[in-house]
C-alpha cells in the first residue's frame, strides 16, 4: 500500500471538487473521481484529446492497409466468439449484425447516471488508440455525453468476458440511431432517432472493427466500478468516526488505539487506522485517554474495552489496505485498451487475446464488497452495544430520550439494523467463482465483473444507511453519556447538601430522575405533609435534574465541548447543520435519518471529512504514549 487509505481518499474528494466544466479523454489519465463528476452532472463536458485523435486516425489507417492487403483479422472479416470460423467481405454488414445480435436484453435498466459512467469510460479506452476505429466513433459518444442523451441499457446479460458485450450493445445502437431504441433525454424518455435529431447528432455508419471495439470490453463494468468504489471510501472514513463517537458514548479507552499496539503488529492498514483514531478522538474528555495500568483498579467495571471498539484497528485496517488497491486496479482499467483484438500502428502489430476478461475487476469489487461487509459487521456490534442499556455502562434502554416506561427510543433502529447487516450478508459473497460456460463453450470462463459491480453498489447502499443509523444514535448517545455526567455530578452536590435525598439518590437511575422528573414533582405538590424535610429535599433533586434536562431538550447543552476534535466536527454536522436535536420523544427519527443519509449519498458529508482527516493536527508524543 504505497498510500494511506486516507490520502488516496482525500485526493479523490478534492479532485472530483476541482472538476469545472470540461474533462478532457486521452486514454491515460481518466480517474475514478472524474468519472463520478461527468456521471453524476450533467452540465460537465467531455473532449477529445488532440493527441488522441491523431493517434486513432493512424491506427485506423493503419488497420485498413492491412484489410486492403487481404489479411483476415478475427471480428472484421469473421463471425464473432463460437462463429468465427465462417467469413465474409460485407465488413460494414457484419458490424451491424454484431449490434443487432447482442440487443437482447429486457427487464429493469441501469440507472442514467451509470450508463453516462460507462460512456465516458468507453470513449477514454478508445481514445488510447488500439482498437482501430475513426475518431469519429468516441466522438459521436461525446457528443451523445455532452448533450445528455443515454440509452435504456437492460440491467442484467452481461457475463463480462468478451465484455460487456450486451449492454455496450445498447450504448452502440444509440450511436448508429437504431429507429425503435428507447433512450433519455435531459431527463425525459424518447426515442432515439427524435432525441438524436433535436440535437443534431449524424448517426455512426460502422466501418471495420469498429462495432467490435465498441462492445468487445468490460467499460461497463468499469464504469460502474468507478462511482461505486468511491462511495465505498467514503464509507470507511465515516466508519471511523462512528467507530470514535461510539468510543466517546461509551466511555471507552483510547488506549486501543496506542502506537506500542500496533507496531508489534504492523500491517499498514492497522497502523493507519489507530493514527486516525487517536487524531479523531484528540483531546477529548468523553473517553478515557489514560492508559488503565496508571488508573487505580475498580472491582466489576471491565478491565478493557470489548472488540467492537479495541479491535477496530486489527479489524478494519485490512479494510483500507483493500480499497486502496481496488482503487488501483479500476484506475487502470479506465485506461487501457481492452477489447479484441489489439491493432498496433506503432509496432505493425495486430494481437488477438483476451483484455475484455474483467476477471480484475470482478475480484476487486467482490473485494470491496466483502469489506464494506467488514464495516457492517463492527456498525452492528458498535449499534448494539450502545444502544442496549446493559451493555452501555449507565444510559437508558435502548437511548431513549424521555420515560422509558413509554418510549423506546431507537429501538426500532436496533431492528433494522440486524435487516440491513442479513441482507448485506447476503450480498458479500463472491461473484467472481459463479461461472457458468456461455456462447457455445468460446466463453468458457467469464468474469461476472458488472454483475459484481452492480452487488456492491447495493452494498455500499445499506453500509450508508448503517452509518446513518450509527451516528443518529451516537450523537443521542454523546448527549446522554454528558447528561449523565452533569447528573453524577448534581447528585454528590445534593447527597451534601440535602443527606434526606440520598435514598432516592441512590437508589433511582439517574435518568428516572430527569425524565419522570415533571410527574414526581406533581405527585409531591399533592401529596399530604408537603412540608415535611424529605419531601422538601426530593422536590430540590427533581427540580435541579429537571432543570438539566430542560437544556438538553432546548438543545442549550453542547456535547462537542467535550468531544475530540473530529468527533466533535460529527456532532456538530448532525446538531447544528442538519438540525437534528436530542430526542425526547419526537415522532422525527425517521425524518433525521433521511437527513444524515440524504447528507452521504449527496455527498455533501465531504465537507466534514475533509475538516476531519486533514484538518486534525497529528497527536502529540505526549498524547501518544498516554492515550
Amino acid at each position: 500500500m504505497s498510500e494511506s487509505h486516507v490520502k488516496t481518499t482525500l485526493a479523490m474528494i478534492q479532485e472530483r471538487r476541482k472538476i469545472k466544466d470540461t474533462v478532457i479523454l486521452n486514454g491515460r489519465q481518466l480517474s475514478i473521481p472524474e468519472v463520478l463528476g461527468l456521471s453524476a452532472d450533467s452540465g460537465v463536458k467531455v473532449v477529445l484529446a488532440e493527441d488522441a485523435l491523431n493517434e486513432m486516425v493512424s491506427n485506423q489507417k493503419y488497420l485498413k492497409e492491412k484489410l486492403d492487403e487481404g489479411l483476415i483479422v478475427y471480428g472484421i472479416n469473421t463471425g464473432f466468439g463460437g462463429s468465427a470460423e465462417v467469413r465474409s467481405c460485407k465488413l460494414d454488414d457484419v458490424q451491424t449484425a454484431l449490434i443487432r445480435h447482442v440487443n437482447a436484453g429486457m427487464g429493469r435498466v441501469f440507472p442514467v447516471h451509470l450508463t453516462r459512467a460507462a460512456m465516458v469510460t468507453r470513449a477514454n479506452c478508445l481514445a488510447k488508440g488500439y482498437s482501430g476505429v475513426r475518431p469519429d466513433v468516441p466522438q459521436v459518444l461525446v457528443e451523445l455525453i455532452n448533450h445528455d442523451i443515454t440509452p435504456r441499457v437492460p440491467l442484467r446479460g452481461s457475463v463480462s468476458a468478451s465484455g460487456d458485450l450486451m449492454p455496450l450493445g445498447y450504448i452502440a445502437a444509440a450511436m448508429i440511431g437504431r429507429a425503435d431504441l428507447q433512450v433519455v433525454h435531459a431527463g425525459v424518455q424518447t426515442t432515439c432517432p427524435k432525441a438524436l435529431e433535436a440535437v443534431r447528432i449524424t448517426p455512426i455508419t460502422l466501418g471495420p472493427k469498429e462495432g467490435l471495439a465498441i462492445i468487445n470490453a468490460d467499460s461497463f463494468a468499469a464504469g460502474v466500478s468507478a462511482p461505486t468504489l468511491y462511495d465505498a471510501n467514503l464509507m470507511l472514513l465515516l466508519t471511523q468516526v462512528c467507530t470514535g463517537m461510539s468510543v466517546e458514548a461509551l466511555h471507552g479507552r483510547t488506549e486501543s488505539f496506542h502506537p506500542l499496539i500496533h507496531e508489534c503488529l504492523p500491517h499498514l492498514g492497522q497502523k493507519e487506522i489507530a493514527r486516525n483514531m487517536l487524531r479523531v478522538l484528540e483531546d477529548s474528555q468523553l473517553a478515557i485517554t489514560t492508559l488503565d495500568m496508571h488508573l487505580p483498579d475498580k472491582y466489576g467495571v471491565l478491565k478493557q474495552d470489548r472488540y467492537s471498539l479495541r479491535s477496530s484497528p486489527q479489524w478494519l485496517g485490512s479494510v483500507a489496505e483493500t480499497l486502496v488497491d481496488a482503487c488501483r486496479r479500476i484506475t487502470i482499467e479506465l485506461n487501457s485498451a481492452n477489447d479484441n483484438p489489439i491493432i498496433d500502428h506503432r509496432t505493425n502489430t495486430i494481437a488477438h487475446g483476451a483484455n475484455f476478461q474483467g476477471e480484475t475487476m470482478s475480484i476487486a469489487m467482490d473485494q470491496t464488497r466483502q469489506v464494506m461487509g467488514v464495516c457492517g459487521k463492527l456498525l452492528l456490534a458498535q449499534f448494539q452495544e450502545v444502544v442496549n442499556g446493559k451493555l452501555n455502562f449507565g444510559l437508558p434502554p435502548n437511548l431513549s430520550g424521555c420515560d422509558i416506561n413509554l418510549d423506546f427510543g431507537f429501538k426500532g433502529c436496533d431492528t433494522a439494523m440486524a435487516s440491513y447487516m442479513s441482507e448485506l450478508d447476503h450480498f458479500v459473497n463472491p461473484m467472481s467463482n459463479h461461472v457458468i460456460s456461455a456462447e457455445t463453450h468460446n466463453q468458457s470462463v467469464n468474469s461476472m465483473a458488472l454483475v459484481s459491480a452492480r452487488l456492491t453498489a447495493e452494498a455500499v447502499e445499506i453500509v450508508q444507511m448503517m452509518v446513518t443509523n450509527l451516528l443518529c444514535l451516537t450523537a443521542q448517545a454523546v448527549d446522554l453519556r454528558l447528561l449523565r455526567n452533569l447528573a453524577m455530578e448534581e447528585a454528590d452536590k445534593l447527597r451534601e447538601q440535602y443527606p434526606e435525598a440520598t435514598n432516592l439518590l441512590e437508589k433511582t437511575e439517574w435518568y428516572d430522575l430527569m425524565f419522570m422528573c415533571d410527574e414526581r414533582i406533581a405527585a409531591l405538590k399533592e401529596a399530604s405533609g408537603m412540608q415535611g424535610t424529605k419531601a422538601a429535599a426530593e422536590m430540590v433533586v427533581y427540580e435541579r435534574m429537571r432543570n438539566l434536562y430542560k437544556r438538553a431538550c432546548n438543545g442549550e447543552m453542547d456535547a462537542s465541548k467535550y468531544m475530540g476534535k473530529g468527533t466533535s466536527r460529527m456532532y456538530n454536522f448532525i446538531r447544528k447543520e442538519l438540525d437534528i436535536p436530542f430526542y425526547c420523544g419526537q415522532p422525527a427519527i425517521d425524518t433525521w435519518l433521511g437527513r444524515i443519509l440524504q447528507a452521504i449519498q449527496s455527498r455533501s458529508v465531504e465537507n466534514v471529512l475533509l475538516d476531519i482527516f486533514t484538518s486534525v493536527s497529528p497527536p502529540s508524543r505526549q498524547n501518544s504514549q498516554t492515550a
